[in-house]
């Protein structure tokens, strides 16, 4: 059972950043690798806010999804959006890009030591019939389970939201009756940095980072948008929970070394068994 809820906890990080992916390859058809850098940016931000006067860590995350939802309404207008003109793998060159230059703008501004935000929860646990969990990880499970519920309320009950799976469902006949894609292009990207910040922030004070962390996120979270399903957010949500399982199962009982390799077997696996992902649909 213990594994079961260390399982649940590595689950919520990959969830947001997956969830974000997924949304941007649904809608525009762009592998947006930069959301790995905008994951790293979100722990930095988050650190660097929680010592600022006046803000404590639990401002540090809006202020980190602030920045981050910025930074990607900036590559969404400034870098994708011109390129994807020009076909799709530009957008894909231009993601691996971005995620380079901000890596190493942030290993010159931050330096390459590993830093830890210290939890405002302290050390506090909570142990029901031998199963801890921290208080932080009681925190984080219950915000990753908001900001999931807020954007399938919003995708399902909102103008907006109806609009971006319109676009993601039939982008001809979207445009046809007036919805304005280039703009839903750019709430798509901001939504997506906005997770990808609030994950980084929400992580950082358990696990410490350094300028690299976002490349194996994001290589992670790739790998769980394609077994659920691109496009899917059913599929990045379920996907992002059987591999936070299976990682944490697999350091348990088999060896930690393998544990990193898991998202990436069973996307291996499923693209045989299922091309289009566990809940994916087929093309037309």
């Amino acid at each position: 059972m213990q594994f079961a809820v260390n399982g649940l906890f590595i689950s919520a990080a990959y969830a947001l950043v997956a969830l974000g992916l997924t949304l941007i390859f649904g809608v525009l058809h762009i592998a947006d690798f930069a959301q790995g850098a905008l994951y790293m940016l979100g722990a930095y931000v988050s650190f660097y806010a929680t010592h600022a006067p006046g803000l404590g860590y639990f401002a540090s995350v809006p202020v980190a999804m602030g920045l981050t939802a910025a930074l990607a309404t900036l590559n969404g207008a400034l870098v994708y959006r011109p390129l994807q003109r020009h076909g799709g793998a530009l957008t894909f060159i231009a993601a691996l890009g971005i995620l380079l230059i901000l890596q190493n703008l942030a290993l010159w501004l931050f330096g390459g030591d590993f830093r830890l935000i210290a939890s405002p929860f302290g050390d506090g646990k909570i142990t029901v019939w031998g199963v801890v969990l921290t208080h932080h990880q009681a925190f984080v499970l219950g915000v990753t389970a908001l900001l999931v519920a807020a954007v399938w309320f919003g995708l399902r009950h909102t103008k907006p939201g109806k609009a971006l799976r319109a676009m993601a469902q039939q982008p001809e006949a979207a445009r046809l009756v007036g919805i304005d894609s280039a703009r839903l292009g750019l709430v798509t990207f901001a939504l997506a940095g906005a997770l990808a910040g609030a994950a980084g922030g929400l992580i950082s004070p358990i696990r410490a980072f350094d300028p690299h962390i976002g490349a194996i996120v994001i290589l992670k979270s790739f790998a769980i948008v394609i077994f659920g399903g691109m496009g899917s957010v059913p599929g990045a949500i379920v996907g992002a929970l059987l591999v936070g399982m299976a990682e944490t199962f697999t350091a348990a009982y088999l060896a930690a070394e393998f544990a990193d390799l898991v998202a990436f077997a069973l996307m291996i696996v499923i693209l045989f068994a299922r091309p289009q992902g566990l809940l994916g649909r087929v093309p037309a």
